[in-house]
């Protein structure tokens, strides 16, 4: 009988463990993205022309260019060159991997996108991978069944890099500022605890060349960089690993959540608790 329960009970562990492998395993598993060649999705917008941006890739690219919206927050990009050669890029949206996980991913040809802010989506984390497809030498922009356009078309030309020109720190707020950009609409502000990793943001600035961010820690650091951004494209990033608010002109703080005054109170009740037992325990020898 014993054996038999013993039995039971590892066989109840190992599905157990089969079950947890196989819910992490879909966790980090990439999902199936359409080809651009038959999209899927709700088309967000779409460029004739005009000079366009690939993640992983330094340049810019000439052609056309679509953006479709997937279930899940994914985003599928169909960019198709004059020449008929396209590329076609799977933005998938990030939420619990770990880093072990997202370094596999990078080694099979991902890309990792700390923040989609700057391309335009949201401040999440995305995974990102090129796939090349033959497009036929450009497409045209899709119309609804009644006749009516669909999503808008952008010929705009990539705006210029903003130069930051100043960062004013004062208490819990920093303003930065920078230089015009005359192609920009707006601009986009990425920051982060590590250079290269921004999954904080302010995603639209206005028409400005200056910003404050409020509600900030001073205690902690930022790195940043600042977008110049039309309804195409991001520009290149403000010369990037800048601290705001640092003696150099440079450090942002955290946005405060209110952890550090709580360990600050932990600490000091912690610390009058072993002044007050060492108190006790000398008095209580002095007695005996």
């Amino acid at each position: 009988m014993k054996l038999v329960k013993r039995t039971l009970l590892s066989l109840i562990l190992l599905l157990g463990l089969l079950s947890f492998a196989s819910e992490a395993n879909a966790q980090s598993a990439p999902p199936e993205f359409p080809a651009c060649t038959n999209p899927g999705g709700t088309l967000r917008i779409s460029y004739a022309d005009g000079e366009h941006a690939i993640v992983g890739e330094s340049g810019l690219r000439v052609g056309a260019d679509a953006v479709y919206d997937l279930e899940g927050g994914n985003v599928q990009q169909c960019f198709c060159s004059v020449d008929g050669s396209g590329v076609q890029t799977n933005w998938w949206k990030i939420s619990s991997l770990d880093q072990d996980e997202i370094d596999t991913l990078v080694k099979l040809g991902w890309n990792f996108v700390p923040s989609g802010t700057p391309w335009g989506l949201d401040s999440s984390a995305y995974m990102a991978k090129n796939e090349a497809y033959a497009c036929g030498g450009g497409f045209t922009t899709t119309t609804t069944s009644s006749g009516n356009p669909g999503a808008p078309s952008c010929t705009a030309d990539r705006p210029s890099s903003p130069q930051i020109t100043s960062i004013v720190r004062n208490g819990s707020s920093a303003t930065i500022s920078w230089t015009k950009s005359d192609k920009a609409t707006h601009y986009t502000i990425a920051y982060g605890t590590v250079v290269g990793n921004y999954p904080y943001g302010v995603p639209n600035t206005g028409n400005v060349t200056s910003y404050t961010i409020n509600a900030l820690d001073p205690n902690t650091f930022y790195y940043y960089e600042v977008y110049a951004v039309n309804i195409c494209m991001p520009s290149e990033p403000s010369s990037g690993g800048q601290v705001l608010g640092a003696p150099t002109g440079g450090v942002l703080g955290l946005a405060a959540t209110g952890n550090l005054e709580l360990i600050v109170a932990y600490l000091t009740i912690g610390a009058a608790s072993i002044i007050a037992g060492i108190l006790l325990k000398k008095r209580s020898d002095r007695k005996a």
